[in-house]
């Protein structure tokens, strides 16, 4: 049962980037949405997620998507409150959304994708293989 549940976590792991890369690519190269400096950011931390999972680096399957996690959560603040920063374009500001549902913008979308990947980043390492069940044990003989 658990081999099954790792595959379905790693699968997870390389589709939900896969399909947010997409939707993002979609909105630039079809619907023409200017894409801000900290969405190229958070493009490049899902492209890392999306190589972790499937070279199975734990430490890029953790690190990556808790680092898009704070710059996701950044930039979903900025757009609520209309905040400006300093390193934002004028033609291309983070503050600006092109979509909004509610409370959710597409930076608030991208914060979802990414807390999702840090849980299944969590579960990854909580179900990581101890070394005592990497090298068996000599048993002694009765």
């Amino acid at each position: 049962m658990s081999w099954q549940r790792a595959r379905i976590r790693s699968g997870l792991g390389i589709v939900i980037p896969a399909i947010a890369l997409s939707v993002s690519a979609y909105w630039s190269l079809m619907l023409h949405w200017q894409a801000c400096i900290m969405c190229w950011s958070e493009r490049l931390l899902l492209i890392a997620v999306l190589l972790g999972w499937a070279i199975d680096n734990l430490w890029l399957v953790a690190l990556a998507p808790a680092a898009g996690f704070v710059v996701a959560s950044v930039q979903w603040w900025m757009q609520l409150r209309a905040v400006h920063a300093l390193f934002c374009s004028a033609t291309a500001p983070c503050d600006v959304s092109y979509f909004r549902w509610g409370p959710f913008t597409t930076a608030g979308l991208a914060t979802l994708v990414f807390m999702v990947l840090l849980l299944l980043a969590m579960d990854r390492f909580a179900h990581r293989p101890t070394q005592s069940n990497l090298i068996p044990f000599p048993r002694k003989a009765s």
